[in-house]
């Protein structure tokens, strides 16, 4: 163990690793992880007694997020889809073949004293989780900031470095120098850097054109987010989960603000707005198409079934600012996430 006064950034490095070849790829561009680990109990109590009878230890819930930003670096989210390069990128276009693959996650800790000069060498210690699935996914693009990707990983499994657990040896005691990434010379893969607002590629993108008209609004920002609401499946004889499986159907989420220029544009009738007889279609709201495309190549595609469920408008008081709207729009199962970034296993 290092003798190290604190764990900061220049420290710490997080990889997706695959099962069962147990092999890793480091992720670029990463601004932050964290972890958190719930042991869930079931309390049980007998009449005649107000002391617990016992307090019983069910199956460990790890959750682990990672934030990092889009760069030209291959994605967290289709890093997480497969165990080679090809696979991941064909698995992150369905949210059904994404949901399904089961990885490895690793947290690598290096001595403090290294940081200057990048680490060549092991980490000090590190934490596994093993059975790790993805549990949630969302990207965010704004005009001030970077654009950054965050993923949600869950897991039942989860171990340190050179700790007492025999059950875990198998995966948690596999330092190897080929992890080791930091030669403190890393830069975005994309030329142009870190994406943020002049990188979006307006010309590849389609935004739902019926119900944002052009020119009624310059978008602000834009949110996507699904989470997979996932579960454990059990069975007699086993106290563990057999399989850590997605909920369908998945809502996927799209928030889109932008600077109104003549007001949100949309009617809202309770017979629809084209309705001109009894047994004609009381509808408000068409399907649109949503896809944002990077100049980095990224491609987050919603699909052409995106409605929307919710629309406000604010600001523009009289203490200044200006009068924003911001349209919600939703669909079930329609996420295709690719990129360009190249996914070394080692």
């Amino acid at each position: 163990m290092a003798d190290n006064n604190r764990i900061f950034y220049a420290i710490q490095q997080v990889a997706i690793g695959t099962i069962p070849a147990n092999t890793y790829y480091v992720l670029k561009g990463v601004q932050s992880v964290s972890m958190t680990t719930t042991f869930n109990l079931e309390q049980a109590f007998q009449l005649g007694q107000l002391e617990i009878y016992e307090n019983i230890e069910g199956v460990p819930s790890i959750e682990m997020t990672i934030n990092r930003l889009l760069d030209g670096t291959a994605l967290a989210y289709v890093a997480c889809c497969g165990d080679d390069e090809s696979t991941c990128y064909n698995n992150a276009q369905s949210l059904v073949t994404a949901s399904k693959n089961t990885f490895m996650a690793r947290l690598g800790i290096w001595d403090e004293e290294d940081s200057p000069d990048g680490v060549a060498g092991d980490p000090v210690t590190q934490v596994t989780l093993s059975g790790c699935v993805l549990s949630s996914v969302s990207y965010t693009f704004g005009t001030d900031g970077n654009f950054t990707e965050e993923i949600s990983i869950t897991a039942t499994d989860k171990a340190w470095q050179g700790t007492s657990c025999s059950t875990a040896a198998g995966f948690a005691e596999s330092l190897t120098t080929a992890y080791s990434e930091f030669t403190n010379n890393d830069v975005p893969d994309f030329a142009g850097g870190v994406q943020r607002r002049e990188y979006l590629d307006t010309t590849g993108s389609l935004w739902p054109a019926t119900t944002i008209p052009e020119h009624s609004g310059r978008i602000q920002s834009v949110s996507v987010s699904a989470d997979f609401g996932t579960e454990d499946l059990f069975e007699l004889g086993n106290k563990g989960p057999f399989a850590k499986v997605a909920n369908f159907p998945i809502e996927v989420s799209c928030s889109i603000e932008v600077l109104s220029q003549s007001g949100d544009l949309v009617n809202a009738m309770a017979e629809g707005c084209s309705a001109v007889d009894q047994c004609s279609v009381k509808s408000n709201l068409i399907d649109e198409t949503i896809r944002i495309n990077l100049c980095d190549g990224t491609v987050v595609d919603l699909g052409s079934k995106n409605k929307l469920a919710s629309v406000s408008y604010g600001g523009g008081d009289a203490g200044g600012g200006n009068v924003t709207q911001t349209y919600d729009f939703t669909n079930f199962n329609s996420l295709s996430v690719s990129g360009t970034g190249a996914i070394t296993f080692s």
